[in-house]
């Protein structure tokens, strides 16, 4: 109990008797939820039985759920993060009819998970509202709590961090100069010079000498012969890429064991897929199309060579993100929220290459929105303690493919200044794989523990991390071929953790 931390005073009056005793549950309660790292055994038998089933929980992100729901939401907490709780004040307050009433908690929360960085007081007030059941007891009164909400500023958090705080004021700043800023904003994203690498030695082969990846011919080759440019822009024929999109989407939609009557999302979700990841190449060919023309594998790409104008292009991107408007406004108000923020890193992910050895990190940030909107497409809520791990575990393995995929094009890469993680690590590729692969792996852990999955979940993750393993020990980063081969059995690594999902949730 926190030293600051007092009860009201007693009286001879038995309602003052009881707000005191329910004063004294509603600390313990509040100590047991906000001091984190607690066993969930603990949660289940000290705090869940006071927990109505038709419970409402909001803080500054979300609103809704039920006993089940709150139950996930809580034990994620208690795994991803680590805070301590010191309670400055508490008060219950019965309401007039005697058997329902509201508990106010103020205190402060500190986050110890980084505290050799930085720890920041965050501010935090929780309401609880709740229902008597029994008070013939009063030195122990029976209740439930039908709503709980929290109040805190996420933002002061982040001020709070060094070096992150004062770059988000100095972006505030800017904002606010917007204005002034309106006639030079296109030289904002004009292209700065690239230089070449002196640093960095690769194995260069000539064009000749390099292996030529034959593609399978598809259903899209029987198309009119007007249509296939428009077809290889969206790059339809290449379909790993929309799996790879694709299934971390359907693990968020499957970790919140849906029922038959939101199966429904998985097909919206795979047309959104295909639209969104066609507009997202579009856009990336509109941005590259001069330097797609200086790589041998890219040179054959339609605005690279010319068989689509510019015009048609950004034509093409239009449509595909109109019809892609109208899937994302058949999901739930949350979902399109988080859905039109996707658009920022659509955008920006382009141009990464040019600044950054990091591109296929800010391509992880992009590919794997579906993180973000499947779960809470399913819920109707947003439940930070399941879809960030999932986030987190989804870029780790976009980094894994990648980088991978990265390496076919490492030559031409080099030679007109373009960067990417297989120039950064070189022929320490494979460490960096091994690494990429063991984050995956650790957040989809998190993950189970936050939505408490079952043991099949953990054994096929297993299985997982043996398919990983053997990809990174057989590819051969200076072969082509091999480089695409290992690409596109990704598609089995997704298919795999969906497949661990579905039978964990099998056993619950």
């Amino acid at each position: 109990m926190s030293e600051n931390f007092t009860f009201r005073p007693k009286s001879s009056a038995n309602q003052v008797k009881l707000v005191n005793q329910l004063e004294r549950q509603f600390h313990t309660i509040t100590q047991l939820l906000y001091t984190t790292n607690v066993p969930g055994a603990l949660l289940d038998r000290q705090v869940l039985p006071y927990i109505a089933d038709d419970v409402i929980f909001k803080d500054p992100w979300q609103e809704g759920g039920d006993k089940k729901l709150y139950r996930i939401g809580m034990k994620g907490f208690h795994n991803m993060f680590h805070f301590t709780f010191d309670t400055f004040q508490l008060n219950v307050k019965l309401n007039d009819d005697g058997t329902t009433g509201r508990c106010i908690v103020d205190g402060i929360m500190n986050l110890q998970q980084f505290s050799w960085i930085y720890t920041y007081p965050l501010r935090s007030i929780f309401v609880y509202e709740f229902r008597l059941l029994n008070t013939d007891n009063i030195d122990d009164p029976k209740f439930e709590i039908f709503r709980h909400e929290e109040m805190w500023s996420f933002a002061d958090m982040i001020d709070g961090i060094p070096g992150i705080g004062w770059i988000l004021n100095k972006i505030r700043s800017i904002i606010l100069m917007i204005p002034l800023l309106r006639q030079n904003v296109c030289s904002l994203f004009s292209r700065s010079a690239i230089f070449r690498l002196s640093n960095i030695s690769v194995c260069h082969l000539s064009s000749t000498k390099r292996n030529t990846i034959s593609r399978p011919r598809s259903v899209f080759d029987r198309l009119p012969k007007s249509l296939h440019p428009y077809v290889r822009l969206s790059r339809l024929d290449k379909p790993t890429g929309s799996w790879v999109i694709f299934l971390p989407g359907a693990w968020s939609i499957a970790l919140a064991e849906t029922s038959l009557n939101t199966l429904s999302l998985f097909g919206l979700f795979g047309i959104g897929t295909i639209l969104m990841r066609g507009a997202g190449c579009t856009i990336n060919d509109l941005w590259d199309r001069e330097y797609d023309r200086r790589v041998e594998r890219t040179k054959g790409r339609p605005l690279a060579s010319r068989q689509l104008s510019t015009r048609q292009g950004i034509i093409w991107l239009v449509t595909q993100l109109s019809l892609g408007f109208l899937v994302l406004i058949q999901l739930n108000l949350p979902t399109i929220g988080i859905g039109v923020l996707s658009l920022i890193p659509v955008f920006i992910y382009p141009l990464m290459k040019r600044y950054t050895y990091w591109p296929q990190f800010f391509l992880g940030v992009t590919l794997n929105w579906g993180t973000l909107m499947g779960f809470t497409a399913a819920t109707g809520q947003i439940y930070p303690a399941v879809i960030f791990p999932l986030y987190f575990a989804s870029i780790c393995w976009t980094l894994h493919y990648d980088t991978i995929y990265a390496h076919q094009d490492k030559q031409d890469d080099l030679l007109i200044g373009v960067k990417s993680t297989a120039l950064l690590f070189g022929k320490d590729s494979k460490l960096w794989l091994r690494a990429f692969s063991v984050g995956m792996l650790t957040h989809l852990i998190t993950v189970g523990l936050s939505v408490d999955q079952t043991w099949p979940y953990y054994l096929g993750l297993v299985g997982v991390g043996c398919h990983l393993w053997r990809q990174i020990e057989n590819v051969n980063l200076h072969d082509d071929q091999s480089c695409w081969k290992t690409f596109v059995s990704n598609r089995t690594t997704g298919l795999m953790i969906l497949a661990c999902i579905f039978v964990g949730n099998l056993f619950k």
